[in-house]
């Protein structure tokens, strides 16, 4: 049924000057309104991502455990924040390889990007747990594995 409409469009295309023009306020109107909505999604982004600063999070217990294909990274999140809810926050993992007891001397073995996501409403807490994959081969430390993370991005609501 949906190919003979698009038969009779074509054909409509093609004899009626007035169809043309129709359509093409139609395509055009459709242009804008998809142009506002991608604005205003834009718009939303910026706001959700400057709600809510990374001073305000507050991490405990967060440990980072292997597990059958990768890592565990598991802990508390603590939403500082008075007015917003914590939707999501992108955390960077990052392993090193360290010779000796000094952490001048670690070599960066594996990065990965974490997207954890909670609804934390303001001055809540939740407890998370995310599979942590790193790119490549299994790490194969030479010395001294050493792990941690930052906070990248956060979402609020």
């Amino acid at each position: 049924m949906g190919w003979l409409i698009g038969i009779v469009i074509l054909i409509l295309l093609v004899v009626s000057a007035g169809f043309r023009k129709f359509a093409l306020v139609i395509v055009g109107l459709g242009a804008a309104a998809g142009f506002v909505i991608y604005a205003n999604e834009e718009r939303k982004e910026k706001l959700a991502l400057s709600r809510i600063r990374p001073a305000e999070l507050k991490f405990e217990g967060v440990t980072l455990k292997p597990d059958y294909s990768g890592y565990t990274l598991s802990g508390r999140l603590i939403n500082g924040s008075a007015q917003y809810t914590l939707k999501q926050v992108t955390l960077k993992v990052t392993m090193r390889d360290c010779s000796g007891e000094s952490e001048r001397n670690c070599l960066i073995i594996g990065e990965s990007n974490e997207y954890v996501y909670l609804g934390v409403p303001p001055g809540q807490a939740r407890d998370f747990n995310e599979l942590v994959y790193f790119s490549g081969d299994a790490l194969k430390p030479r010395g001294r594995l050493v792990w941690d993370y930052s906070v990248v991005e956060v979402k609020g609501e």
